[in-house]
């Protein structure tokens, strides 16, 4: 894949992460206008369930973007790197990992079919080899209905992507989405005091500028392939 692919990749990333970032600083804005404690206090919750929003709807932007850049550089399953392989087969290992029902008649009958089902699957393997990559683009890319830090990484791992420069903002990513459960589950807590709720909004885009970068440099540098 060439520079300028890269190039064009990270201009949207970029685009998309600067809407985001405005659409938060608008709301956070019109909450210091607010006279009433109550009023301020209904924006925050507002505040802190978009900042979530915008958090796991960038995230699956970017990955969305890397994925979609290695389906259109037409690698075969051997020239990629293992880990996309895996994500390519995912419904086979799904297949292949579900146990079957004994045969309380026939205890013996099971075993044989799992030697079956062995051979069955490496030959699949084997075939499959030169087949490209094709990536299913919303599996590899899911929140899973929440983002935590466990499948971020996980979606990271499926893409072969390095989640080193991710762990340094767990502790953000966690209280962010404990207070956005507790909220959408109607809760009264404690909310964070202006002070705070900047430094986590700076962690939270932190978070999603190292994503632009991760997948700019991976695409520039064809880490995708073996």
């Amino acid at each position: 894949m060439s520079e300028s692919d890269a190039v064009a990749i990270r201009a949207t990333l970029e685009g998309e992460i600067t809407w985001r970032r405005d659409e938060v600083r608008r709301l956070r804005n019109l909450q210091t206008l607010s006279i009433s404690a109550e009023s301020r206090e209904s924006l925050r919750r507002a505040l802190l369930v978009m900042l979530y929003a915008h958090l796991e709807g960038y995230a699956k932007f970017a990955l969305e973007q890397y994925a979609e850049a290695i389906n259109r550089a037409g690698l075969t399953l051997r020239e990629g790197r293992k880990q996309l392989g895996a994500a390519c087969l995912a419904e086979k290992f799904k297949t292949y990992r579900s146990p079957e029902s004994s045969d309380p008649l026939d205890p013996a009958g099971t075993r044989a079919r799992q030697i079956m089902k062995d051979a069955e699957f490496l030959e699949d393997l084997l075939d499959l080899q030169g087949s490209p990559i094709s990536l299913n683009v919303d599996h590899v890319t899911s929140a899973d209905s929440n983002l935590s830090p466990t499948v971020l990484r996980r979606n990271l791992a499926m893409l072969a992507l390095d989640d080193s420069g991710i762990h340094r903002f767990t502790n953000a990513l966690e209280g962010l989405l404990k207070l956005r459960n507790n909220i959408a589950h109607g809760e009264r807590l404690n909310l964070p005091s202006d002070q705070a709720f900047e430094k986590l909004e700076g962690r939270i885009f932190g978070l999603c500028d190292s994503l632009t970068l991760l997948v700019y440099h991976s695409v520039r540098d064809e880490i995708y392939k073996r």
